[in-house]
């Protein structure tokens, strides 16, 4: 049998020459970066089987939304993506079903072979040598300094921005696809073809799915690559007509795969953003709070092994998150970029890097300067506007963006491009001793960076937590103390869930619609262990010792856990003497976890109200609170069995009498008139078994007062009856008496 032979056998060793080198310089530049990554972050890689990176905080909510993600997908139950029924139970919460989907989708992959904390640390790690190598490769194409190009990784894979989110918050920490993105896009502009766009695509929507708010400020940076692609077209003077439809062309393919990409990412949060409740943009006061200081570009971070010391104070002047306040790129990068500026400016790549690094540092600075923390400077209160509020007011979804000092991750990426090109300019000058300048400055640059030993969370559960995970019952366990709103609670609880497997009462949400707490704030003793008060007052005339078993049995709250640590001396008297007379039974102490788990005792429900909806707000009325109702409201009932009952309450109508139409559902069950003095009505009720949603109906409607001169009062809502102390006696409590 003959053997053909190629014919350019020189052509073909060349051709495997390359793609040998090209494998072992990657092989060379990951190992190192890798190396780098377990040193500067030392020591996480150490402690990775009992510890996560950070302080803990949303670290451990990160952690719950990987593992929920498993959770819907093991039940099949996609809806629940955007509807989390394991938070805020009952009633769950809108969810943001995709907050960074490439990490969700590794831990559902990774998840039959390690445990979450230790997935966690994992990806996490891979931010910074993923990051490292993108931007290596970044600088390595434009510059084509290898030397240059490693700089550059670290500036941009080693910054204290990366280190600061990191604490914190693992979206804004996964980093990694920014400078690939960026890389794909240069060379959309630099060659021809539509295999580069497509790759920067693909490239943009990993950016995507690494944090929703990077994909906007990508979005924004990929705009001003095709503005730059364009400017270089006009200035080339070629045909016009025909460099247009190249660049549309290329640019269709990069969209075209983007929004392909992108679309069912964040469908749901477009749908949110366009509905008349948008929960999820942030108040006026929270954008300039989170935009960057201009101090912080210069103060080393304060988490800096030998600087932090000296600058945490300086760092309590800026009013942000801490893990927010720090986007120091150092003294040496700064020097390398105006090396750069010196040097290369008149090089168009040179300059688009100088302007897109320029855009994004000033864009982070939100919508007015921020100097160590003051706003306004001279002695008239000068308050300096800057061009965020431009973009604010033009580019679209940009108003849900709460963290505006987050656009300097891609400022961050410029001025790693700056120093390789600073870098390589430096080298210039002496190309004989260039491994000597490399380690030099590489040395100053990373003890600018130098932020070890990196702070590590311990991820201990209370045994309580392990013992109820081998339940496999569905109910809810109820935390205390509880969220005060729901924008807080404390995280570790959310990490507790991923044991035990149980929804909670209450949570944790970064974005919440306005009513998700009505549960925790309106319920008969979950409200007063929430507030650590029994005079929290109301028209519904309840004992909440009578009826807070009931309450917890209605909902199927099987577990109250007290954490001992978290309350006061007074905090933890109240609460055990409402748990003890209520639920009258004694509870599991777990000393070593500081925690008190009262089992809640299994009994028919007696029957307890809610307020529903119509209701206007509460009045007190020589010291009776008191509530107006429009033309209709409503009131919940729950009762353990079928049975006749009687609803107690004191009225009057606003100016005329009026007629009180009652239903339980859609059957009338009582109609009474009700007269302008107030007096005592009973209203018999036929209650079902579970709920029962009373419904108060006036027929005649409402009156305003302020239509009637003789009451003297300017008051323009639309009323109908007062109702106060509202009793529920329901057949047993008629047999007692009758007794």
């Amino acid at each position: 049998m003959e053997i053909r032979k190629t014919s350019n056998p020189e052509k073909n060793r060349s051709f495997k020459n390359k793609h040998f080198n090209n494998l072992r310089e990657f092989s060379l530049v990951g190992t190192s970066y890798t190396l780098l990554t377990i040193i500067l972050t030392y020591p996480v890689f150490f402690k990775i089987k009992t510890d996560i990176p950070g302080t803990g905080a949303d670290s451990f909510q990160w952690m719950r939304i990987l593992w929920y993600t498993k959770i819907v997908i093991k039940e099949a139950d996609l809806a629940a993506l955007t509807h989390d029924n394991l938070l805020f139970y009952p009633n769950g919460i809108e969810s943001m079903p995709f907050s960074s989907a490439f990490n969700q989708i590794l831990y559902v992959l990774m998840s039959p072979f390690l445990e979450l904390h230790v997935i966690y640390t994992i990806l996490w790690l891979l931010t910074f040598i993923i990051g490292a190598i993108g931007s290596y490769f970044l600088v390595k194409y434009l510059t084509d300094n290898k030397y240059a190009a490693f700089i550059a990784g670290i500036v941009f894979a080693f910054s204290p921005y990366h280190f600061s989110r990191g604490l914190y918050f693992f979206g804004a920490a996964t980093v990694e696809w920014i400078p690939f993105c960026a890389l794909y896009l240069m060379k959309t502009v630099k060659e021809e073809g539509v295999k580069n766009p497509i790759i920067a695509g693909i490239f943009f929507v990993l950016v995507a799915m690494s944090d929703l708010q990077y994909l906007i400020f990508m979005g924004i940076f990929a705009g001003l690559v095709f503005f730059y692609d364009f400017y270089l077209t006009l200035k080339a003077g070629k045909n016009f007509t025909y460099s247009m439809k190249q660049i549309i062309e290329k640019y269709f393919f990069f969209g075209g795969v983007a929004f392909i990409g992108v679309l069912p990412l964040t469908i749901n949060e477009i749908l949110i953003a366009l509905s008349d409740q948008n929960y999820l943009k942030p108040s006026v006061s929270e954008i300039p709070n989170l935009s960057n200081d201009l101090m912080s570009f210069f103060l080393p971070s304060h988490l800096h092994s030998f600087l932090g010391q000296f600058t945490l104070d300086l760092y309590s002047n800026i009013p942000s998150w801490f893990a927010e306040k720090v986007n120091f790129i150092g003294y040496i990068v700064l020097g390398l970029s105006v090396l750069t500026l010196l040097k290369s400016k008149r090089k168009p790549d040179v300059k688009f890097w100088l302007i897109s690094t320029f855009f994004f540092t000033i864009i982070s600075l939100g919508p007015i300067l921020h100097f160590n923390g003051a706003v306004t400077f001279t002695d008239s209160n000068l308050k300096i506007q800057l061009p965020y509020q431009i973009l604010y007011n033009t580019i679209p979804f940009l108003k849900n963006c709460r963290t505006v000092g987050r656009f300097f991750v891609i400022a961050t990426l410029g001025y790693s491009v700056l120093a390789g090109y600073g870098f390589s300019e430096l080298l210039k000058y002496k190309p004989e001793r260039k491994k000597l300048i490399f380690t030099i400055v590489g040395f100053l640059l990373v003890f600018e960076y130098l932020s070890i030993p990196y702070p590590t969370a311990q991820v201990n559960v209370p045994d309580f937590y392990y013992k109820i995970s081998n339940d496999k019952d569905n109910y809810a366990v109820l935390e205390v103390p509880q969220n005060s709103n729901a924008g807080y609670m404390d995280f570790q609880y959310l990490y507790y869930q991923t044991i035990h497997n149980k929804a909670l009462v209450g949570g944790y949400a970064a974005r919440y619609p306005p009513n998700v707490n009505n549960f925790q704030s309106e319920t008969p003793l979950i409200k007063e262990l929430k507030y650590y008060s029994l005079g929290t007052k109301n028209v519904l005339q309840e004992d909440v010792n009578d009826i807070g078993t009931s309450v917890l049995n209605a909902y199927n709250i099987r577990y109250v856990i007290v954490h001992k640590n978290q309350l006061s001396g007074e905090q933890l008297e109240f609460v055990s003497d409402l748990l003890n007379k209520t639920l009258k039974t004694e509870p599991d102490v777990y000393a070593e976890d500081e925690l008190i788990v009262y089992r809640v005792p299994g009994e028919t429900i007696r029957p307890f109200m809610l307020l529903g909806d119509g209701w206007n707000n509460p009045e007190n009325w020589e010291g009776t609170i008191t509530r107006w109702i429009s033309n209709k409201a409503t009131l919940s009932v729950y009762s353990g069995v079928a049975e006749n009952a009687v609803l107690k309450l004191s009225a009057c109508s606003l100016h005329s009498p009026k007629t009180l139409e009652v239903y339980n559902g859609k059957t009338l069950q009582s109609k009474q008139i009700i007269n302008s003095s107030l007096s005592t009505v009973d209203i018999p009720i036929t209650l079902n078994k579970g709920k029962n949603t009373i419904a108060l109906n006036v027929p005649e409607g409402t009156e305003r007062p302020c239509d009637f001169p003789e009451l003297k009062n300017n008051n323009t809502r639309g009323l109908s009856i007062a109702i106060q102390k509202i009793q529920l006696i329901d057949s047993h409590e008629n047999i007692s008496s009758r007794e």
